[in-house]
């Protein structure tokens, strides 16, 4: 056996010498055989190139007002180390109404047609930004794709290389007897290739307005502005209301307490965050946890951002109340909350600030920040506001290798 034999047939020493390599190197040799191919595509493979597999490596960031005509997209690294943009727009699958990113999960990036446009059926496609590969994932209907309400991306690679992809869709606009619209599950599965029903239609009432899903402790959370706020369990397939934590003392002012006091919803490291605002000025926050057995949620730290506004007085402009941005940018302080991020050394844990023309990072626990990058001027005053990215439109990018599909 030769030398070059020995360590084709050497899987440990082999990899020793692949996880050296640069990304689009590797993508090449799993086009060397099946062998190849499976070693490079395995967790284990993955785990030895990043071993920190919640590690958050940057935030893709979708301009909050271009989004729609560009659809172009913006990076934010977050490593000390330096990261580069995954891609600057989404062109591996040729749509005639373009791609969006709705949703980051574990890795991978669920992404859809644009949703705006009722005449075309939606497309959807799980992409991984690390690797470049993709899967597309078969509609819904015509009929039926023009009414999701809601959709999100469930994928752990520890357990599986399968994900499932989870929709709330009406059959009509129509309302039941002013009592709400009638809503029906859908789920799609990798392993089936195919799209199922999940239980029994309900009814939800008809201003029903969830963001984006969120996939943790196994299942995918919506949250609601003015309702209750839904829990599907993707194995059990089972929903179920979520508890929220403590957002106005008059249930009368819910929905103005809510949008006034919710400020961010997302996950990190398999804790569940909700951070809400605390003080009149929007300079105090609250950031709870959610116990996994849903049982409420616990404060896991506070925030105090004076000390942020007074190195950056460009916060402290007033907001206008007409703005867009307004529920993110309250009363007296220009910014935005782009995520939570968890480290495996929780005293490094930090918020991820965006304010006029930077993004800040800011440590949960010793209160400390530093300034990760600017944005260059095209970034800034655009419609009268100079926030361009707001929570809804920032998205973890995590790297990885993982197998799915």
């Amino acid at each position: 056996m030769s030398s070059s034999e020995a360590v084709a047939s050497n899987d440990n020493l082999l990899t020793e010498i692949l996880v050296h390599l640069p990304i689009k190197s590797l993508m090449k040799f799993k086009c060397i055989s099946k062998h190849w191919q499976s070693l490079i595509s395995s967790p284990g493979f993955s785990r030895c190139l990043y071993p920190d597999s919640h590690l958050v490596s940057g935030l893709i960031l979708r301009p909050t007002y271009d989004c729609v005509i560009k659809k172009e997209y913006d990076f934010v690294p977050l490593k000390y180390t330096s990261t580069t943009a995954p891609f600057r727009s989404l062109t591996f699958v040729n749509h005639p109404s373009g791609l969006i990113i709705l949703q980051s999960c574990n890795g991978l990036l669920l992404c859809a047609s644009s949703i705006s446009d009722w005449n075309i059926p939606c497309d959807y496609c799980i992409y991984n930004p690390t690797s470049h590969e993709f899967v597309t994932v078969p509609p819904l209907g015509d009929e039926n794709s023009r009414f999701i309400r809601r959709i999100g991306l469930a994928y752990d690679p520890a357990k599986s290389s399968h994900f499932k992809i989870v929709c709330i869709r009406s059959d009509s606009l129509e309302v039941i007897q002013n009592a709400g619209i009638s809503y029906q599950i859908e789920v799609y599965s990798s392993q089936t290739r195919s799209w199922r029903l999940s239980g029994v239609p309900f009814v939800l009432p008809y201003n029903s307005q969830y963001g984006a899903g969120v996939f943790w402790n196994g299942a995918i959370h919506w949250i609601s502005h003015c309702h209750a706020c839904l829990c599907f369990k993707v194995d059990e397939e089972q929903l179920q209301e979520m508890p929220m934590p403590p957002l106005t003392q008059d249930p009368a002012d819910r929905i103005e307490g809510f949008m006034r006091s919710f400020v961010y919803f997302g996950e990190s490291r398999e804790h569940l965050h909700f951070v809400v605002n605390v003080d009149s000025h929007s300079k105090k926050f609250d950031v709870y946890e959610m116990q996994r057995d849903y049982s409420g949620y616990f404060v896991k730290y506070r925030v105090d951002l004076d000390v942020v506004i007074a190195a950056f007085p460009e916060m402290d402009v007033p907001s206008d109340e007409d703005d867009f941005l307004f529920f993110y940018a309250f009363d007296c302080y220009k910014y935005s909350i782009l995520g939570i991020v968890r480290e495996a050394n929780d005293e490094e844990s930090y918020m991820v600030l965006h304010i006029p023309g930077k993004v800040i990072r800011y440590k949960l626990n010793d209160k400390t920040f530093t300034k990760i990058c600017d944005f260059h001027p095209g970034h800034e005053d655009v419609e009268g506001s100079q926030l361009e990215f707001t929570r809804l439109h920032a998205y973890h990018y995590m790297e990885t290798l993982a197998r799915f599909g």
